[in-house]
């Protein structure tokens, strides 16, 4: 992963938007784009910016995807991920199962109510 996609899985992760980010950064949507993308050069005075509108630190953004899949192991086939969680990811990943859990209830309750 490139410092672009880093800060893309940040921003997903903590739910914003490509648009509030560049206003917060007084940047164009289509400037910030191309910096998601790896199409526009970044310097550690814009990272210090994103990072402090992503309210996370220029390390974590440069080494996420590191941090990610280093840490990953593969056994005999199988990856199993031993990385941390980060900012905001514990709330979003709790909020998916129980969306989920939710979503199989109501599926199990039409099965029995046609069976």
């Amino acid at each position: 992963m490139n410092v672009g996609e880093n800060i893309k899985r940040i921003r997903e992760i903590k739910r914003l938007t490509q648009e509030s980010v560049a206003k917060s950064l007084g940047m164009s949507v289509t400037a910030y784009g191309n910096i998601e993308r790896g199409d526009a050069d970044l310097n550690f005075k814009k990272l210090a910016e994103i990072a402090e509108a992503l309210e996370v630190d220029e390390m974590e953004i440069v080494n996420y995807g590191n941090e990610i899949y280093n840490q990953t192991i593969n056994a005999q086939g199988i990856g199993v991920n031993k990385a941390p969680i980060f900012h905001g990811e514990r709330e979003l990943f709790e909020k998916i199962i129980k969306d989920k859990d939710e979503e199989i209830a109501f599926l199990r309750e039409q099965l029995r109510s046609k069976g």
